[in-house]
């Protein structure tokens, strides 16, 4: 008999990262180049199938504002998260420098840590590239997060960004 697991993940960054972008690339499979900024948060819903555990986990991805003024709003989106993506564009270091901030907010918001994958996100743009993938790596391990890096654009690594958190979360409820 097979495991069904039910998690509620966010989203969380600075605006204009990518989050959106990840989360249309992992649910709806394709890329939108007209993106509306997110006001509050938005959120969808998707299965993804574990063969190798023998589970299905139902994935609800909240994608949160990443703007400043919308920190109130946020707060109440974070209740009942089991784990999240955090996403920093590498063409922008202040999004990188800021990811410390939001993993600070989402576990005040919560009252717990959760699983955290860090998301070194829009690594097409090579050419403009200023955070580098050595630079990530190091924040995340010295975080004890995963790290992937990922292309919303061109869909690289966007799946193994959730699914790793699936891992992650899964992992954590059979231990509990």
């Amino acid at each position: 008999m097979s495991a069904e697991y039910r998690f509620k993940i966010v989203m969380l960054g600075d605006g204009a990262v990518g989050k959106t972008a990840l989360t249309v690339r992992f649910t709806q499979q394709h890329f939108q180049s007209d993106y509306k900024r997110t006001i509050g948060s938005d959120f969808a819903i998707k299965k993804v199938e574990m063969p190798e555990r023998d589970a299905t986990v139902t994935l609800q991805v909240w994608d949160l504002a990443g703007q400043p003024r919308f920190e109130v709003v946020r707060q109440g989106f974070y209740r009942g998260a089991r784990g999240g993506l955090l996403v920093y564009d590498v063409t922008r270091r202040r999004t990188f420098l800021n990811i410390k901030n939001w993993k600070d907010e989402c576990f005040k918001n919560l009252g717990r840590e959760i699983p955290l994958i860090v998301v070194a996100n829009k690594v097409d743009l090579e050419e403009s590239r200023v955070v580098t993938t050595e630079e990530g790596k190091e924040w995340a391990e010295k975080h004890d997060h995963i790290y992937v890096e990922s292309s919303a654009l061109t869909g690289k690594n966007v799946e193994d960004a959730y699914t790793n958190l699936c891992e992650v979360m899964v992992e954590s409820v059979q231990v509990d």
